[in-house]
C-alpha cells in the first residue's frame, strides 16, 4: 500500500488510526475548548494552527516555558513557613519521529530562548568591554581598577551540567528552564557515577527550599536561596522503562513531572509540511503576540505574591479534599507520591493561566481549567504507573514488530522486517505467531520478482473496536 493509498484511506474514512491492544486504553486527548477564554488558551490555539504536534504537547511545554520565565519572581504564601512556586517539570512522551516532539519543544520555548539570548549577547557586549578596560589599566599599572567582572544571566540552562557548575548558576538566577529533546539521556546523565548526587540534588530543590547548601572539596560552599529552575524534555516510552531506576518511583524523583503520553498523531489534524511552517507563523486566524507576554513575564525583578478570589480558594479545597479521600481508597505508594503532587500542580497550573492574562489575582475560571488539566495530566500518571511502564520486555517488542509493520504502510515483507527489527528469527517468528493469534496481523504469500515471498499485513479495525 502506497502512502497516496492510505491517505486516501484515511480521508475516505475506510480506516482509522489503530490503537494496539497492549496499549491498554485510548489516547489521552485533551480538549482545548473546554477551557475558559484566556491568553493562555489562545497561546495554545495559536501553537496548535501552526504545528503538527499533539496540542497536548504544546499545553505541557507552555506551561513549563511560561514558568521559566516568570521564575520564582511569583509565588502563593500558603503559610508563614510555605510558598509554592510556579515551576513546571514536564516531560511529553511518544514515539520517535512521527509525533513531532522536538518541533513542540521549539515551538514552546521559542520567546524564552529569544529572551536568553538577548541576555547572552549584551553579556558579551559586557564581558569585552570589561576584559578590554582591564588589559588597559594593567598596561597602564592603574592600582586603583576595582569594576567586578560582569555575571552572565542565564535563562536557558545548560543541558549538561554537574551540580557544582548548576549551583553557581542557581546560586544568582531569579528564573530558569533546562530543555531536554531526549529526557532519557538525562536519566543516564543522572544515572552515571560521577553525576550520583545529581539525581537527589535535583529532587530536593524542586520544591524551591528556602536555602540549600552545596558542599565542595576544592572551594568554599555555595548557599543557595531559593534555588528555582523549570524542566521541559522528551522522550519515548522505552527511554523511560530503559534509564530509570527502581528507586526513582521511591524516592518520588519521577513524580515530580507532569507527563503527556500520546503514541498515535492526530490523523484529523493533517501534517503540515516543513516549507509551509513559515508562511502559517504570521497568517494563522489565532495569531497572538506571545512576545509580548513573555517580556511581561521576564521583567519581574522582585517577588510578587498571587491571591485567589475566594470562589476560587473554595473550588480548590474542595478538589484537594476529593483527590485526599480518592488516595485513600487503595492506592499503591507510588500513585499516591505522584498524585498528591499533582494537587499542588493544580495551584501552579492556576497561577501560570492567570499571569499570562498580566493578572496576579487567581480567579474563579483560572481555577476551574487548572483542575481540568491537573485531571488530565492524572490519567496520564494511571497510565504510565499502570500500563507504561508494567510492560513486559516481550510485550514491547510486541509493539516494536506492529510499529515497524505500520510504518511501511501496514505491510511489509518478511525479510525486510527481519532486517528492521534486529531480531533473531526464532525470536522474530513467535511474536508473529502472537500478533497473528490476536488477529492483528496476517501472513500473505505473494510473488515478488516471480519468486515466493512472505508478507505480513495489519488487520485494521474499526476506531474503538477491541
Amino acid at each position: 500500500m502506497t502512502n497516496e493509498e492510505i491517505k486516501q484511506d484515511f480521508e475516505s474514512n475506510k480506516i482509522k488510526p489503530v490503537i494496539p491492544s497492549w496499549d491498554m486504553s485510548e489516547e489521552i486527548i485533551f480538549d482545548i475548548n473546554k477551557l475558559n477564554e484566556s491568553n493562555f488558551k489562545k497561546m495554545i490555539r495559536y501553537y496548535d494552527s501552526i504545528s503538527s504536534s499533539p496540542i497536548e504537547y504544546l499545553i505541557t511545554g507552555t506551561f513549563a516555558a511560561l514558568s521559566g520565565a516568570i521564575g520564582k519572581n511569583a509565588y502563593l504564601e500558603i503559610t508563614d513557613s510555605l510558598n509554592i512556586y510556579l515551576n513546571i517539570w514536564g516531560v511529553i512522551i511518544g514515539p520517535s519521529t512521527i509525533m513531532r516532539k522536538t518541533s513542540a519543544i521549539n515551538i514552546c520555548k521559542k520567546e524564552i530562548q529569544r529572551i536568553s539570548d538577548t541576555e547572552y549577547n549584551d553579556y558579551k557586549s559586557k564581558s569585552f568591554q570589561y576584559e578590554k578596560e582591564a588589559a588597559e589599566a594593567k598596561e597602564n599599572k592603574e592600582r586603583s581598577f576595582n569594576k567586578v567582572p560582569p555575571v552572565r544571566k542565564y535563562i536557558i540552562f545548560p543541558n549538561d551540567s554537574t551540580v557544582e557548575s548548576l549551583s553557581d548558576i542557581l546560586s544568582y538566577s531569579n528564573r530558569g528552564l533546562i530543555v531536554h529533546s531526549e529526557f532519557g539521556s538525562l536519566l543516564t546523565q543522572l544515572n552515571r557515577s560521577y553525576s550520583g548526587d545529581s539525581k537527589q540534588f535535583l529532587t530536593a530543590i524542586y520544591d524551591v527550599l528556602d536555602s540549600w547548601e552545596v558542599s565542595r572539596s576544592t572551594k568554599k560552599n555555595t548557599v543557595l536561596q531559593r534555588p528555582y529552575l523549570s524542566i521541559l524534555g522528551a522522550t519515548t516510552i522505552d527511554w523511560v522503562k530503559e534509564n530509570s531506576l527502581p528507586s526513582d518511583l521511591r524516592t518520588g524523583f519521577l513524580a515530580r513531572f507532569i507527563y503527556s503520553i500520546r503514541n498515535r498523531p492526530d490523523i484529523n489534524k493533517g501534517i503540515i509540511p516543513i516549507l509551509r511552517l513559515k508562511e502559517l507563523t504570521s497568517r494563522s486566524e489565532y495569531y497572538i503576540d506571545i512576545r509580548e507576554i513573555y517580556d511581561y513575564l521576564c521583567s519581574f525583578e522582585t517577588p510578587i505574591i498571587l491571591d485567589l478570589e475566594p470562589e476560587a480558594l473554595e473550588l480548590h479545597c474542595n478538589y484537594d479534599l476529593d483527590s485526599y479521600y480518592e488516595m485513600l481508597q487503595g492506592m499503591g505508594e507510588n500513585e499516591v507520591s505522584f498524585k498528591a503532587r499533582l494537587v499542588i500542580y493544580c495551584l501552579k497550573f492556576a497561577g501560570l493561566i492567570a499571569l499570562s492574562d498580566k493578572r496576579t489575582i487567581i480567579s474563579l475560571n483560572d481555577m476551574q481549567d487548572a483542575i481540568q488539566l491537573t485531571d488530565y495530566y492524572k490519567r496520564n500518571v494511571e497510565r504510565l504507573l499502570n500500563s507504561e511502564l508494567n510492560q513486559t520486555e516481550y510485550s514491547r517488542s510486541e509493539g516494536k514488530i506492529f510499529n515497524i509493520i505500520e510504518k511501511h504502510g501496514g505491510k511489509i515483507q518478511h525479510s525486510d522486517l527481519l532486517k528492521l527489527s534486529n531480531m533473531k528469527k526464532k525470536d522474530l517468528d513467535e511474536i508473529i505467531s502472537n500478533l497473528t493469534e490476536k488477529d492483528k496481523i496476517e501472513t500473505l504469500s505473494e510473488r515478488t520478482n516471480n519468486k515466493p515471498a512472505k508478507y505480513y499485513k495489519i488487520k485494521y479495525k474499526p476506531h474503538g473496536c477491541s
